[in-house]
Order: C-alpha cells, then sequence, then structure tokens
C-alpha cells in the first residue's frame, strides 16, 4: 500500500490549520443581526451586496455538494493492520 508517512494525527493538525471560510453572506448577518422585531430578514443591505452574497453562498454550497459527492464516490481502503478489539466476538 502507498505510504506517504501521514498518520492520523498529521492529519487532523493539517486539517485543523485550514482558515474558516470568509462568506459575504454570513458577515452581512453578523453586521445586520440585530433587526427590527417582525422582520424576518435584515434590512438596509445595498441590492448588489445582497446579490454577490447570495451568489457566493449558492456557489460555496454548490461546490460542498460536489466534493461530497466525490468523496462519496471512492473506494474503500481495507484497514487490515488496525485491530478493532470490539468486533472480536
Amino acid at each position: 500500500m502507498f505510504d506517504a508517512g501521514l498518520t492520523l494525527t498529521s492529519l487532523r493538525d493539517c486539517l485543523a490549520q485550514i482558515e474558516p471560510v470568509q462568506l459575504l453572506g454570513m458577515e452581512l448577518l453578523k453586521q445586520h443581526s440585530a433587526h427590527p422585531q417582525g422582520h424576518w430578514f435584515p434590512a438596509g443591505i445595498p441590492r448588489n451586496q445582497l446579490v454577490d452574497a447570495v451568489t457566493e453562498l449558492v456557489g460555496y454550497t454548490r461546490r460542498c455538494a460536489y466534493a461530497a459527492e466525490q468523496i462519496g464516490q471512492l473506494t474503500s481502503v481495507p484497514l487490515t493492520f488496525i485491530s478493532i478489539v470490539e468486533f472480536g466476538i
């Protein structure tokens, strides 16, 4: 089997260093979270900024769905070197 020297710990450390994605829509919601009672969506956001935020969010959602689909199609890798005592019954 291919061994790149990647351990579970090194993979976790690598993934932990990835910065969270900064989405304009989420930032707008944080900025305008104190919206008046009776309004479902924050008011006072310029239309072009709202369009950009929604476009970015839809694109991000599509990319995440595509990545999840690709991960779901990966073939299984048998882990013959791991012993799981709980399943030894």
